[in-house]
């Protein structure tokens, strides 16, 4: 979702219970600003809070406006410049500036609300919201699609606030690799998928945190629907598994396509892959060797090369 923190299921969780919310939301910065555009923070009636808009530096005042726009039901926009010496106490370069943008939710707030289930329906969501009224609306597309993150716009008055769906991650192969490159997956906050036939492999003793599919890869991802948001990586150097998640990944949207192997083995992977009708272009596609050369030798060492090329592959669809 950006990468940023999802505050809209927690949030939505204090609708439900009947909490008075209002929602704070980053929606212009300048200079070394500690959080990107799009960070939110909630702020229930009792000052309790999700999510931060900050580093901490202007998060007591935000929250002080927001009580407020709880009484008065009222949105209100907060400009915030961090002076240098403030940006020093809280682990910044230099100062910056923040605008704020704080609305009072609705009791039965059908923003987040609807937000809430696109969410769990991996849908993206992009909110606009009218910062002279602070009106807000769910719209199905923008105008400008280049725009592929939460912006403001100037000339209107409006905020854009763009929620895509958090990123999973699909690992072929239970393999000793598998388990750093899960733990590392998951401190990123990546939804994890392990796939292997081998349930002596691909088990919740050796994944506790992942979704554990103990079936042939071609089988196990044909009920899967693939975008920008996924990474699909094969890792266990047999081709009778690996070759059946890159012919599934190769036909579709995925946004990264890792195979683990030497130049060698990548070169006897095109020429099957070739067999079977698969063009130059298409194979392409395959990160192999994967991950970036960073002279990495041991399996977390590998796991952190492979984050690091996904991240910078998955940064490159934001440009």
């Amino acid at each position: 979702m950006n990468n940023l923190d999802d505050i809209i299921t927690p949030t939505f969780n204090w609708l439900k219970e009947k909490n008075k919310v209002a929602i704070a939301t980053v929606i212009s910065t300048w200079g070394s600003a500690p959080r990107q555009v799009g960070g939110q923070m909630a702020i229930n009636e009792t000052g309790e809070i999700i999510g931060s808009v900050s580093g901490g530096c202007v998060e007591n005042s935000v929250i002080t406006e927001a009580l407020d726009s709880l009484k008065d039901k009222k949105h209100r926009i907060k400009n915030y410049g961090i002076t240098n010496d403030l940006a020093w106490e809280v682990g910044l370069a230099c100062g910056g500036n923040l605008k704020i943008l704080i609305n009072p939710l609705e009791d039965n707030d059908k923003i987040i609300f609807k937000t809430k289930s696109m969410i769990q329906k991996r849908e993206r969501v992009i909110i606009k919201a009218n910062c002279k009224t602070g009106k807000r609306e769910i719209i199905s597309k923008l105008d400008q699609e280049q725009n592929k993150t939460s912006y403001l716009d100037h000339n209107e008055n409006v905020f854009y606030h763009i929620i895509d769906p958090k990123p999973r991650l699909f690992i072929i192969g239970g393999v000793h690799l598998s388990q750093a490159l899960s733990s590392l997956a998951n401190i990123c906050e990546y939804e994890v998928i392990i796939i292997d036939p081998r349930e002596y492999f691909a088990n919740k003793k050796r994944f506790p945190n992942d979704l554990i599919i103990n079936e042939w890869p071609d089988v196990a991802l044909e009920n899967y629907n693939f975008n920008f948001s996924d990474n699909i990586v094969t890792l266990t150097h047999d081709p009778k598994i690996d070759d059946l998640a890159l012919k599934i990944a190769l036909n579709s949207k995925a946004g990264y396509i890792g195979s683990l192997g030497s130049r060698k083995t990548h070169a006897s992977r095109i020429e099957r892959l070739k067999s079977e009708g698969y063009n130059l272009e298409q194979i392409s596609k395959i990160h192999a060797p994967i991950g970036l050369n960073i002279a990495s030798k041991t399996p977390q060492e590998i796991a952190l090369s492979i984050m690091a090329e996904i991240t910078q592959v998955r940064r490159s669809f934001e440009k």
